[in-house]
């Protein structure tokens, strides 16, 4: 580093605030005795003190005698020109590079021979040699004396041979090795065609051995202007001596995943971000007394603040500015030293290139495409070439662009000075973008959308809002939150003008929110909206539909007055809303879910056919989706798995016409798909959670908890238990992220597949934590579902009062109208009583029990019930039906049917038994139990089974079993097995287990 160079550093610290946090670990790992992060990596975005940060630890190291090297993109396109800054800045610290050095001076021996060779064969061969040599011996000039070397190698590899190809007149490079073949050795052929591998290899070894004695630092600035060197800086930091610290800055982390996974490990990494307004009131103090001593007016300060957009370097260039003016009212000369910033920034521009300069600083990004349409021009190359090498030009993956505080401030100074023009431009450019988003897809659409967007907020801010705010529902409606997050970034509210043109961008950064389960958050904001009186009236009615959405969520409404104050939210929205508006229907699902979860489906379902009503009124097919799922979701809660199916099969029907949204496809296949675990589809529950759970993983959103727990309950009921528990705990750790305190659902589901397992005394903690939770949210769905499995964890226990408490409890709640779970409360009272040999209680619990039962097919239930008719049959103590040995024969057949109907889990269950983890009494058991006559009994059921069909009577030709009716037994059960596969252990049939247990050898 120069003597001129250490003084501008001296001159920076100053003033230079802010970091300190970051200068300290800094100092930290120049002094520790072992490097523990070998990498240092700084990144953020264009402005923010990158460059200006790593002077401040150059100058540190100068100050502790430590060797330091800082190389830039500004200055240094290639490896060659990063490795001559450094060894020039290292020369100045002592240290030698002597086998860097003699590579050098024999590459240069060889440039020499070449000119010599070519001035030597003479003709075209003479003239094209010769402007190669000297192309060559240019691009390299004095490197070991400190000079920088020439941008003619812009990466590794055969780039020098490329460069020389294109200047030999189109010789290209295989000719020109063969030229070269004529009179040097191979190995002085690689050397310079690709001197960079060597010189490489070479530099890195003399740096070794100063390492082994003291530490060293190298740095890279603007490291997103090297993207070509990305390799070659990765191979670099892979082959550096551990005892040199290697400091990367630049607008991005390095892109080194693929081929180094380990180097986030070995590197300390901080994002320098634009700074906060104390920071910036720091800054603006000391640079102001740096420059003229004393303390700047408050009031300027904070206008200085507003316009400098947290970035240093408009902060430094507006104070000075202040200063030269020597205002009091910074506001007053804004304009003009807006001005003033942008004739510093054009200093030395030719007026020609103006023009350009502003169409520049127009758009966000440029190419000559983009010049042509802005300008009008037909040829731009001259232009483009000039802008090329502006000083404030960067590079970017899209083509070139200014920097982010210069374009911003060039295109305020356009708008102030030429109104008209500014508008004129934008135009064009949004022209520009919309023509070709009309061939573009997928991801090109997006960043053109995004440009399209932005150009027409700033040549038109009312049509501008307009198409963001269509734009932004659109994604909102897609849960595309990603894309939604780069929307709201891509409009400023700065740069309004309007207020409702800030309050639409407020209302949409609060919908982000709401996706990303920030609730509280969210409804700050959706109140402050509508209790603006500025806001329009449609604004506000959509505040209020979102807040209502908040208010409709069970722990809200279980907050004293929460269901007065949902509803009260809700139908305002519904007052001020169009009659024509869409969001109409976000305010009816809502007022849907809140009389949902009161239990009060009457109006839970007019409010959701209102809805559906409206939808289709409108053809509008997203929304008639999640009205439809609003439905099933009713049709899931009460138990009445026949609407629930034929709701499922017209949302699928929908979905097939909508087109593809991973969003809607999540709700169409992967909503409530406990209701069909419920039904007895565990295999086809478990796969449609798992496309739901894809889905949200293409949308990278948070809301997949309901579709976790439910994807592990339908593991757990196929004996996948890992699987479960692997699904459960990601679910409680959803809701830990959520927020929730108490998942009380995912405890009750996890309960219950602990039933299963057998880990009784487990699933009756989590079942009563549950329960606890239930009832201090005031949530009696969940509170019913947990009382029917602790009476069932009860039963296996042979605790019979605890259980008829726990059954008692359950039918308590009938008010919630959870049919199937009250109906599996009336059919464990009835095994309950049967174990209590009160067989007087039975009849009227089995006649209720039977008719909801019957009602809403509750195979599962039905097969229990029949189960333990057939025990008090063949006992001679039914109180209400025929007793014996036939009776029971026929009450067993039923109760086989109906387990085969609901899935064969429950047909092994029903007959064989699942160890503890059952409160079923099952046949075969029973029947070893009664000696001879209990052989009589399986072998009847097994011939029967043998000629048997599925029949029980008067066919129900809109059944929810997958199983046909009327068809042979043995064929009906090949099509359950084959629909449960379960954890792929063998299946045994029902002749196989029957056969087992009469002692047969079965293969």
């Amino acid at each position: 580093m120069s003597s001129s160079s250490f003084d501008q550093d001296k001159e920076l610290a100053e003033f230079f605030t802010d970091v300190e946090h970051l200068r300290e670990a800094f100092k930290n790992a120049v002094a520790a005795p072992t490097l523990t992060k070998r990498l240092f990596v700084i990144h953020g975005v264009g402005g923010v003190g990158k460059s200006s940060l790593l002077r401040m630890f150059r100058l540190h190291c100068r100050s502790v005698n430590v060797p330091v090297a800082l190389a830039s993109g500004d200055e240094a396109k290639s490896a060659f020109d990063i490795l001559a800054r450094w060894t020039a800045d290292l020369k100045v610290d002592g240290v030698s590079f002597s086998a860097f050095s003699k590579t050098f001076a024999h590459y240069r021996e060889i440039q020499a021979k070449v000119d010599a060779q070519a001035k030597k064969a003479g003709g075209r061969a003479a003239d094209i040699g010769g402007k190669a040599a000297s192309k060559t011996a240019e691009a390299a000039g004095g490197a070991l004396a400190g000079a920088a070397i020439g941008s003619m190698i812009p990466g590794v590899g055969t780039a020098i041979g490329g460069a020389l190809g294109g200047v030999l007149g189109g010789m290209g490079a295989e000719a020109l090795t063969d030229w070269l073949r004529g009179f040097l050795k191979q190995p002085d052929i690689d050397l310079l065609l690709d001197p960079a591998k060597k010189l490489t290899d070479d530099f890195l070894n003399d740096i070794t051995k100063v390492a082994d004695k003291r530490r060293s630092v190298l740095m890279l600035d603007t490291f997103e202007q090297m993207t070509a060197l990305e390799d070659w800086t990765r191979d670099v930091a892979q082959r550096l001596h551990p005892n040199v610290l290697f400091v990367i800055a630049g607008r991005a982390l390095p892109n080194w995943s693929r081929a180094w996974d380990s180097w986030q490990k070995r590197a300390y990494i901080e994002e320098l971000k634009p700074m906060t307004e104390d920071v910036m009131r720091e800054l603006i103090q000391r640079y102001y007394a740096t420059m003229r001593g004393g303390e700047p007016a408050p009031a300027q300060v904070e206008a200085i603040i507003r316009f400098a957009r947290g970035l240093p370097m408009v902060v430094t260039s507006a104070v000075q500015l202040w200063v030269k003016y020597g205002v009091e009212d910074f506001q007053s000369v804004k304009t003009e030293i807006v001005a003033n910033l942008v004739d510093r920034m054009t200093e030395g521009v030719p007026s020609a290139l103006l023009p350009a300069l502003e169409a520049a600083a127009i758009v966000r990004w440029f190419d000559q495409p983009i010049l042509r349409a802005v300008l009008q021009q037909d040829d731009v190359r001259d232009a483009y070439n000039e802008l090329r090498r502006f000083p404030f030009v960067r590079v970017r993956v899209e083509g070139l662009a200014l920097h982010d505080a210069v374009r911003e401030i060039m295109d305020e100074n356009l708008c102030a000075q030429d109104s008209e023009r500014h508008r004129e431009m934008h135009e064009r450019a949004a022209t520009y973008f919309e023509k070709r988003l009309e061939k573009a897809t997928g991801e090109e659409a997006e960043r053109l959308g995004l440009e399209r967007l932005y150009h027409r907020v700033r040549a038109d801010e009312v049509t501008g809002i307009k198409l963001f705010q269509e734009t932004a529902e659109e994604l909102v409606r897609s849960r595309l939150i990603s894309r939604l997050r780069a929307l709201l970034n891509n409009v400023r509210i700065d740069l309004l003008e309007q207020e409702n043109s800030k309050l639409w961008v407020e209302y949409y950064s609060a919908r982000l929110l709401h996706l990303e389960a920030q609730r509280a958050d969210a409804e700050k904001a959706y109140q402050s909206i509508y209790e603006n009186n500025n806001a329009e009236t449609r604004l506000r009615a959509y505040a209020l539909c979102d807040w209502g959405s908040i208010l409709e969520r069970t722990a809200w409404l279980s907050k004293p007055g929460g269901t007065e104050k949902a509803t009260n939210v809700l139908e305002r929205a519904l007052t001020i809303l169009s009659n024509e508006d869409p969001k109409t229907v976000s305010a009816l699902l809502s007022l849907c879910g809140v009389y949902t979860r009161l239990g009060d489906y009457e109006h839970a379902i007019y409010y959701g056919k209102k809805a559906i009503e409206f939808s289709e009124i409108r053809q509008d097919s997203y929304a008639l989706i999640l009205a439809l799922e609003s439905l099933r979701w009713i049709y899931v809660l009460s138990g009445d798995w026949q609407s629930m199916l034929a709701n499922q099969a017209a949302g699928e029907k929908l979905l097939t016409s909508h087109g593809k949204s991973p969003y809607l496809l999540a709700r169409v296949i992967g909503s409530f798909t406990i209701g069909c675990s419920w039904a007895g589809n565990y295999s086809e529950s478990e796969r449609r959670s798992i496309i739901a759970l894809g889905a949200f993983e293409e949308l990278s959103a948070p809301a997949t908890l309901s579709y976790l727990r439910e994807l592990a309950y339908a593991e757990g009921m196929q004996d996948k238990y890992e699987k479960a528990d692997e699904n459960f705990g990601k679910a409680l750790q959803v809701a830990n992220l959520l927020g929730y305190q108490r998942e009380k659902v995912t405890l009750s589901f996890w309960g219950r597949i602990l039933i299963r397992q057998g880990a009784v005394e487990k699933a009756r903690n989590l079942l009563i934590e549950s329960y606890n939770s239930g009832q201090e949210l005031k949530d009696p769905g969940v509170m019913i579902e947990s009382l029917n499995w602790l009476a069932e964890v009860a039963e296996i226990a042979h605790d019979w009062l605890d259980a008829e408490t726990q059954y008692n409890r359950a039918l308590e709640l009938r008010r919630t109208r959870r049919y199937y779970f009250e109906c599996g409360a009336l059919t464990g009272f009835v095994r309950v009583k049967h174990a209590q040999d009160d067989f007087a209680a039975i009849p009227p619990l089995l006649a209720e029990a039977e008719q909801l039962a019957q009602q809403y097919e509750y195979n599962d239930h039905l097969a229990s019930l029949r189960l333990t008719q057939g025990h008090i049959a063949w006992e001679g103590k039914a109180p209400t039906w025929d007793n014996g040995f036939e009776a029971a024969l026929h009450l067993y057949q039923h109760a086989l049917i109906y387990a085969l109907r609901y899935n064969r889990f429950l047909l092994d269950e029903v007959l064989s038994g699942r160890s503890q983890g059952t409160p079923l009494r099952p046949i075969i058991p029973h029947c070893l139990k009664r000696g001879e006559e209990g052989r009589q009994m399986l072998i009847a059921l097994r011939d029967w089974w043998q000629a048997g069909v599925n029949d029980i009577g008067t066919p129900r030709p809109d059944t929810i079993s997958p199983i046909p009716e009327g068809i042979p037994l043995l064929e009906a059960e090949h099509i359950a097995r084959e629909r449960e596969p379960g954890d792929g252990s063998p299946q045994k049939s029902v002749i196989e287990q029957i056969e087992v247990a009469l002692g047969y050898s079965v293969i």
